[in-house]
């Protein structure tokens, strides 16, 4: 309904308001009035709203930056501290302290970015958190035990659902790179499909015949089902197949078929590199398969083969 009110030119649309922009706002401004201006002057330097033109950032990671680093943020507060001025490296490394794994990740992320924006907008004389260096281990990949493993295509029972477990446990793609794929990306007369990456090069997928029969299959059943829909999206469901958005699908409808299996997609990923990386100490070819970067290569071959991995002589 609400689409055919758009073109026959009957509704009026709201202004569009996104939620974690404004979940992070409204978090900002519930602090103290002098924190609150300089975490709004944050968040407008990663929209691009500050008095240079800046590179922007996901509304996601903002909300995900303010969420990190407001808690510390009112623990300074609560000791006295009246602007972001006083702050020195101690005090980032003292809050740093007590944290491990993500969450240090994430609160040294983030208190990196506020500074520097601070620092950019000249509303601090100094970047207190530029020399604070995180001293973190690193989990190495791990695999998933063969049980859960197998017959795991037979326990899905929608082809959609199937190629999008299949690309994720065979070919390591991400999810996020499932929701941007086009029904153009995929060649089937050369069993091929085109991975788009924002700022980064292409990867083209050689589709096995277990998938390539699957993306064969979710084709046939979504031109007979969606015949008339304009949604250049491979993957579609019956709300984005009737939108004249023409919207990708949404993060939780690629991650359901996973929640099913009682797996995360991240976990057959890993698996699926780890696997390919223990068939091979060559992280070229980890490159070349799956379109990884080189330290993620060298990351899962040193997980697969750690009886391999040597001292370096040139090392001091």
């Amino acid at each position: 309904m609400i689409d055919y009110l758009r073109r026959q030119g009957l509704l009026v649309s709201d202004q569009a308001v996104d939620a974690d922009l404004a979940r992070a706002r409204s978090i900002a401004a519930s602090l103290t009035p002098k924190f609150a201006d300089m975490t709004s002057a944050w968040i407008d330097v990663l929209t691009g709203q500050g008095s240079r033109p800046s590179r922007t950032v996901s509304n996601a990671r903002i909300y995900g930056y303010i969420q990190a680093v407001v808690p510390i943020l009112r623990q300074w507060s609560a000791a006295g501290v009246g602007d972001l001025r006083e702050i020195t490296k101690d005090d980032i490394e003292a809050a740093l302290q007590p944290l491990e794994g993500s969450a240090a990740r994430s609160v040294h992320v983030g208190l990196r970015s506020l500074f520097r924006a601070l620092k950019r907008e000249r509303l601090i004389f100094r970047d207190p958190a530029r020399k604070v260096i995180l001293k973190i281990s690193r989990r190495l990949p791990a695999s998933l035990p063969t049980d859960q493993l197998r017959g795991l295509l037979d326990h899905i029972p929608d082809t959609r659902s199937r190629l999008i477990v299949a690309l994720i446990a065979i070919h390591a793609l991400r999810p996020g790179e499932l929701r941007t794929l086009l029904l153009d990306d995929l060649d089937r007369s050369l069993g091929r499909l085109s991975v788009r990456r924002q700022g980064r090069p292409d990867h083209v997928v050689f589709l096995e015949e277990i998938t390539l029969n699957l993306a064969t299959a979710w084709v046939c059943e979504r031109s007979r089902q969606w015949s008339r829909t304009t949604n250049p999206h491979l993957f579609v469901t019956r709300q984005t197949a009737a939108s004249d958005h023409n919207p990708p699908l949404s993060d939780c409808a690629i991650r359901r078929p996973f929640s099913r299996l009682g797996l995360k997609p991240g976990q057959l990923r890993e698996d699926r590199l780890l696997d390919e990386a223990k068939e091979t100490a060559d992280p070229v070819h980890l490159m070349r398969v799956f379109g990884v970067s080189s330290a993620t290569a060298i990351r899962y071959v040193a997980a697969a083969h750690p009886a391999d991995i040597r001292p370096d002589p040139i090392a001091p």
